[in-house]
């Protein structure tokens, strides 16, 4: 008879959010509860080559775990996986499966690492441990490509083969499809799983699908806590659990897992979130790597209809794996418009000479320190910059770099005096222009900022001094970065942390062209 088994991934996928230091106290707690709730398979961790650290769910050997496991789950399984390709360790160095609680190992591949990962599941197979085969991206396998795995697969005789729905592309017709291919060709004694990512909001509908549909054979269905994981996350544990406590009668003790969520995972998702989002929409809907839609996303430079763009000219090959700097270079080819500038720059070295220059960008202290910011303006008459918006100031000119704001406010600046970088569309057609590719810095993850563009561009018009307002840098919460909540745009801590520091270094490049001096306080600091 078959069983339905679920296995929490919480520690191992959720670790992607926070680069798995949950904690050595909450990994105990977390253990813990998903015991007492009764989790049929309990995901330790990652298997790697980093140095075990006690706070991290990174385990370099299945041994370390064993501490936090002296009052386990006798009716549970405990596993870790090992992700080849990623900081994977070679089976060789683990200890054998008896001296460890850690009873099985989860083998994650690429189809071009299948050679690899049949070599290392025979070796945890000699181990002792059970093994599951889990091959990346399921969805884009050809039926005739698939079977010929499933064919290896039986061959291997592992304790289970999996689904696995890299970039949550999956519909139901799919997810039935598939799944009624392989049960036809499984080996019986195999058991069946199936691992989605919520890109679409489908994790929770394809595992009720694969629970009815019919077939004699054990299946696992993963799911983490709160649907902690990277991008837009798992089927959540404690939507599923409820949902078989329902239908086939009470086997799973939820309220453990509020409890985690409650105690654990809210401070986390505080600082940063997971779930749904557009970004990963667009990746799925596109067959792409949801890091690809994140990282344009974070520019908050473009319009949504543009990242699409961008995103359908990822070649295939490349679409299953992150590539930073192929993405990078077909934001830059889009965003390059060349334009000569040299009549502008002149105008406006011409305009800006023998000028105080006060820069006003839309961080939130321009409303905490307006007083100060208006004192300032009385007492020097400085010529008045703003960055992408227009603020409750006489505003000399206004900077555009970023298509996405200038959309916002286009009627506004209707009748103000308007420079605008050469990537901005449907500009006015005697608009004030200078080259954006002149403008754009070394760091990726500002290269096109436009408070750091409009610095470049003023060195280029010669002027030697400015004081900045309202560059605040980046916040943990989100909410405080800007004066305008409607400006908000990437809420990613880690990635906002990674702002500031870069920020912080062109800031200091343009700092020795010209004298900087901030007006509001700021987490920038000048060398």
């Amino acid at each position: 008879m078959r069983s339905i088994k679920l296995l929490d991934c919480t520690l191992r996928d959720g670790g992607y959010i926070n680069n798995w230091r949950f904690g050595e106290q909450t990994i105990r707690h977390i253990l813990k509860r998903l015991s007492i709730s009764n989790i049929d398979i309990i995901e330790c961790g990652f298997l790697t080559d980093i140095e075990y650290d006690v706070d991290c769910s990174l385990i370099s050997d299945t041994q370390d775990i064993n501490p936090f496991l002296e009052k386990k789950n006798e009716n549970s399984l405990y596993v870790a996986m090992i992700a080849i390709g990623e900081k994977e360790i070679h089976p060789d160095k683990l200890s054998p499966a008896k001296d460890s609680k850690i009873k099985g190992i989860r083998l994650t591949f690429h189809a071009d690492e299948k050679k690899k990962a049949f070599e290392y599941a025979k070796i945890l197979m000699k181990k002792g441990y059970i093994v599951f085969m889990q091959p990346v991206g399921s969805a884009n396998y050809s039926d005739d490509n698939l079977l010929s795995l499933v064919k290896e697969i039986n061959t291997l005789k592992p304790y289970a083969f999996y689904i696995v729905d890299t970039l949550g592309t999956m519909f139901q017709d799919h997810i039935v499809h598939t799944i009624s291919l392989i049960n036809k060709n499984l080996d019986p004694n195999i058991a069946l799983g199936y691992h989605s990512h919520n890109n679409l909001q489908l994790a929770f509908s394809n595992a009720q699908e694969m629970i009815r549909c019919p077939i004699n054979r054990d299946i696992i269905i993963d799911c983490s806590v709160y649907g902690m994981g990277r991008g837009a996350g798992n089927l959540c544990t404690e939507l599923i659990t409820n949902y078989i406590n329902n239908t086939f009668g009470n086997k799973y003790n939820v309220f453990p897992l509020l409890e985690i969520v409650d105690e654990f995972l809210i401070p986390i998702y505080s600082n940063t979130s997971w779930g749904y989002s557009v970004g990963y929409y667009l990746a799925s809907t596109m067959h792409c790597h949801p890091n690809y839609a994140t990282h344009l996303l974070a520019k908050q430079s473009v319009p949504v209809r543009t990242i699409g763009t961008m995103l359908d000219q990822i070649p295939e090959e490349k679409r299953n794996i992150f590539d930073k700097e192929y993405i990078e270079n077909i934001y830059l080819n889009y965003q390059k418009h060349d334009v000569d500038d040299k009549e502008e720059i002149e105008k406006l070295r011409n305009e800006l000479s023998n000028k105080e220059i006060l820069i006003i960008a839309p961080g939130r202290n321009i409303i905490t320190y307006k007083k100060k910011i208006q004192e300032f303006i009385d007492k020097n008459k400085p010529y008045i910059i703003t960055t992408n918006f227009l603020p409750d100031y006489p505003v000399d000119l206004a900077f555009i770099g970023n298509d996405r704001r200038y959309h916002l406010l286009k009627d506004k600046l209707k009748n103000k005096n308007v420079i605008f970088t050469s990537n901005i569309t449907n500009k006015p057609d005697n608009a004030r222009v200078v080259n954006y590719s002149d403008l754009i810095n070394s760091s990726v993850n500002v290269s096109d900022n436009t408070g750091l563009m409009l610095l470049k561009l003023l060195v280029k018009a010669s002027v030697k001094k400015v004081t900045l307002a309202g560059f605040d840098g980046f916040r943990k919460n989100s909410v405080w970065n800007y004066y305008d909540e409607n400006l908000i745009g990437s809420t990613d801590s880690e990635a906002l942390g990674q702002k500031n520091k870069s920020m912080n270094i062109q800031i200091n490049k343009r700092n020795k062209d010209m004298e900087i001096s901030f007006l509001t306080p700021t987490k920038y600091k000048l060398n």
